[in-house]
């Protein structure tokens, strides 16, 4: 009997330990200038997304699939983008995720007001990028004050809108800010840069969202 409670204890503090590091929490962006951001009340100097969810990651998540994307038939995408151009880099960016957990099977529809994540150009004021964790799924892109580049390399004063896009989608499937700099979670972002790739921790974290089940049944002893 003492076997047994002993393995229920550890069974609880494991899932406990494995949850830990991935609650969710809100963070606001304060906005300094059209631009320029502050995260958890350090200024930057460089353009900042924003999540806005609050919960465990394993609370938000999408549960049916394919899971559908596209474009809001409102949205007012900037006049100087190539519309074509926008959505290879948007498309580039499901593709990346959906490597990692192949069971999205993203599909694109329009208009984006009947997919489950519908994406549209808006004055955000202050943020690059939006996203809202599931069932909600609005992904915004700023169209007031961003210098959007879709090219390979961004100039010094561009904000590259695929990297951009993968923080913002990542925030849409129902992960929350990274405090590593390396990954694309991370909520900061420099003019000029790019950050195309899941690094490791991305990949970790969304596959422990869609893939791990916190019930952990233990086996009995012998």
């Amino acid at each position: 009997m003492a076997t047994k409670s002993f393995h229920q204890l550890l069974g609880a503090f494991l899932t406990v330990l494995v949850l830990q590091s991935f609650v969710v929490k809100s963070r606001p962006v304060k906005s300094e200038s059209p631009g320029q951001g502050s995260h958890g009340g350090r200024p930057t100097s460089d353009a900042s997304f924003h999540s806005d969810v609050n919960n465990t990651l394993l609370s938000e998540r999408w549960n049916t699939f394919p899971v559908t994307y596209g474009f809001k038939s409102s949205s007012s995408m900037p006049a100087y983008l190539d519309p074509q151009a926008v959505a290879t880099a948007i498309d580039t960016a499901f593709r990346k995720w959906q490597a990692t957990v192949p069971k999205f099977a993203f599909r694109k529809i329009y208009p984006g007001e009947d997919a489950n994540i519908k994406i549209g150009f808006t004055p955000l004021h202050g943020y690059t990028g939006y996203g809202y964790s599931p069932p909600d799924g609005r992904l915004y892109l700023d169209n007031s004050h961003t210098n959007w580049s879709t090219k390979s390399y961004p100039a010094g004063y561009e904000q590259d809108l695929m990297s951009v896009s993968m923080n913002a989608i990542g925030h849409t499937l129902g992960l929350g800010d990274s405090t590593n700099p390396t990954a694309v979670m991370y909520p900061t972002l420099y003019d000029g840069s790019i950050k195309r790739e899941l690094s490791e921790e991305d990949m970790n974290r969304i596959q422990i969202l869609y893939y791990y089940t916190p019930h952990l049944e233990l086996g009995e002893p012998m």
